[in-house]
């Protein structure tokens, strides 16, 4: 068993290693003993991907939009923009 793990996934590596890789690796461990043992410091890959998916959603929700006007030389007023008010701030 073990030669044929490193035959058809030795290239999976313990760091780093794309999530295809990763799922193809434990469906073919996935009759092991003491399971809970074996996989404990192992990346969560469904956790993983919904981290990312929020980060990603996060990052376009959060970020403002700047416009920048002057009016009579010396009043600067800028304005951030959110989805959902906007500040304005006058100086």
């Amino acid at each position: 068993m073990e030669s044929y793990l490193n035959e058809n996934f030795g290239g999976v590596k313990s760091k780093n290693s794309t999530e295809e890789s990763l799922e193809r690796w434990r469906k073919l461990v996935g009759v092991v003993k003491n399971p809970k043992r074996r996989f404990r410091f192992t990346a969560n890959l469904s956790k993983r991907s919904e981290a990312a998916a929020m980060k990603r959603s996060n990052h376009v929700r959060l970020r403002p939009r700047f416009t920048f006007s002057i009016v009579v030389g010396t009043l600067l007023e800028l304005k951030l923009t959110y989805p959902v008010s906007s500040i304005i701030l006058s100086f």
